[in-house]
Formats: structure tokens, C-alpha cells, sequence
């Protein structure tokens, strides 16, 4: 009996980490313009050297040690992943950053933007980070 419940409760404990958790984010469309805003597109890129790239950059753009410690380490947005991503969802990611769940509770210390730039600045975000991907 000990034995099962052992068990019983290892199995409860890796249970959540073996869900895939479904994100809840408001449905958002981006402004058709924002991919032929060079001037826009080129703050997006100055931007994010400037506030995004000492844990979202590759070590050429400044990217600090630290950044490889976050659990998980911050993504540098290389990966092809990001340029098919849904824009809506990275657009919450930026505007909301650690204030939201799941990212609450997991320890994240991304800043919430959206008090700081406008809503078509975050969406030159997302278009500047769809581009970095390969």
C-alpha cells in the first residue's frame, strides 16, 4: 500500500509538467501596414537593441550572461519558430510580460511594455521579431 501511494503521488507531481498548457490571450490583428514601415520597422530595431537585447539577443547584440541563468533561458527569437508564431500571442508577450499567468507564477521578469510604447509600436515588435527568425 505504501509503495502505491508513493507512486500514486510521483506520478501527480510530473503530471502538470507533461501538459501542454493552454495559453489565453486576446485575439488581435495586425495593422496590414506595419510590414512596409521601414522607419517604424528600423525604431522596432533600435528599440530592441536598446531594451530587449541584454536577454532576448545573441552575444553580438549585447546579450548578457545573465539571460542564459532565467529558467527557461530567454529566447533570442532566432529560431524559425517565431515566424510563423500567432502575432497576437507575442504581442501579448511583450504588452504583459511577467504580469501574466503562466509566467507569474514560473518566476519571469520579462517587463510589461504595454504601459510604455504604443499599441503599433508593440506591433513593429512583433513584425522586427517575425523578421529575426531563420
Amino acid at each position: 500500500m505504501r509503495r502505491l501511494s508513493i507512486a500514486l503521488l510521483f506520478i501527480m507531481m510530473l503530471a502538470p509538467g507533461c501538459s501542454d498548457q493552454q495559453l489565453d490571450y486576446p485575439a488581435r490583428q495586425m495593422p496590414d501596414d506595419i510590414a512596409t514601415d521601414e522607419q517604424g520597422l528600423q525604431w522596432a530595431a533600435d528599440t530592441f537593441r536598446a531594451k530587449c537585447a541584454q536577454c532576448h539577443g545573441h552575444e553580438s547584440e549585447g546579450r548578457g550572461p545573465r539571460a542564459d541563468f532565467f529558467e527557461p533561458p530567454a529566447p533570442d527569437f532566432l529560431a524559425s519558430k517565431y515566424r510563423t508564431m500567432d502575432p497576437a500571442y507575442l504581442y501579448w508577450r511583450i504588452a504583459e510580460g511577467k504580469t501574466v499567468e503562466p509566467f507569474l507564477s514560473r518566476g519571469s521578469v520579462m517587463p510589461a511594455w504595454g504601459a510604455h510604447f504604443s499599441e503599433r509600436q508593440i506591433w513593429l515588435l512583433v513584425e522586427f521579431i517575425r523578421r529575426r527568425a531563420t
